[in-house]
């Protein structure tokens, strides 16, 4: 009787040391699973300067308020900032806040990591755009960031861009009042190399930008230009160091939100009406508009500063 015990006996100690020496094997795989993914993380982080999104915040696009200005900020490093349906629908939401706030007064767009925009996420955004329709990132009424499939937002929206600017990051930056590149940035507008159509508004814009010429390089051979060019012509209207371009964009921006809302809002919508109706259909508006913001508080203030020898102080009214 004790044979087949003893048997028995041993065969469960057999049988829970086969379990140990499985958890065992199984924890080690797990912490070898553990410490690869930190370390790709970790290669990532220094890949992208640093700048990967914290855990708390992973949102394509991260949105807040810098006293009146409105910070966008495109969240995508791993991904150079390549636009997916969700950062163009969150850039839409932000622009149309922006527009619709009586606190906020202008906007500025910068991006995390390396590089300001890489262009859009093909493979997310294309299917959507063959099946639905370019505009399919917009619900009815909300601004456009590129200011084509729905209205423009009402107040000045400033970038501030570097390492990359290509194809629909051009786009968005051309859409835009005004830009600020740190030095060595690259601009592009790569579609037709990459079997394509520009769909921001790239071969609308920025012919008118640059000259035709130097345009079709850039459209039609996948040509491009460096932030110092872009200077020079007119793109870009402040150069800062790497690093420094959001902080000037956001010094520039609050320039922007001192001066009367209501009189940078009209001055914005008219020169953008000469630039998509024609000079003749602006100057008609410029009488009307002038007597408008003639009558605004903000005008009687803007008087007595002057008279008074102080800063005005403007409420938009």
């Amino acid at each position: 009787m004790a044979g087949p015990a003893i048997r028995v006996a041993v065969s469960a100690i057999d049988w829970r040391a086969c379990q140990l020496a499985g958890a065992a094997i199984y924890l080690a795989d797990m912490a070898m699973v553990t410490i690869t993914w930190i370390a790709v993380l970790w290669s990532a982080d220094r890949a992208s300067g640093g700048h990967m999104p914290d855990h708390a915040n992973t949102s394509a696009v991260i949105i807040t308020e810098v006293d009146d200005i409105l910070l966008m900020r495109i969240n995508r490093p791993r991904a150079r900032n390549a636009m997916n349906r969700e950062a163009l629908r969150l850039l839409a939401e932000g622009y149309t806040t922006l527009s619709h706030s009586a606190r906020l007064r202008c906007g500025v767009v910068c991006g995390e990591g390396e590089v300001f925009c890489a262009g859009l996420d093909l493979a997310d955004v294309i299917p959507a755009s063959v099946a639905e329709g370019s505009a399919s990132y917009l619900k009815p009424g909300q601004c456009d960031p590129f200011r084509l499939y729905g209205p423009a937002c009402a107040k000045p929206v400033i970038t501030a861009v570097h390492g990359r600017c290509y194809t629909a990051g051009l786009e968005l930056m051309l859409a835009a009042d005004m830009c600020v590149a740190a030095n060595g940035t690259r601009f592009s507008q790569q579609e037709t190399t990459r079997g394509i159509f520009p769909l921001g508004g790239g071969t609308i814009r920025l012919p008118a930008a640059i000259g035709w010429g130097r345009a079709m390089h850039c459209i039609l051979a996948g040509g491009g230009f460096d932030a110092e060019d872009a200077h020079r012509w007119g793109l870009v209207q402040m150069l800062a160091e790497p690093g420094e371009q959001l902080r000037l964009a956001l010094d520039l921006a609050r320039e922007v939100a001192n001066c009367a809302p209501l009189a940078v809002q009209a001055a914005l919508a008219n020169a953008r009406l000469a630039q998509t109706d024609g000079v003749r259909v602006a100057t008609e508006h410029i009488r009307t508009e002038g007597r408008r913001i003639a009558l605004t508080g903000d005008a009687r203030e803007g008087m007595m500063s002057m008279v008074e020898r102080r800063a005005a102080k403007f409420t938009g009214s």
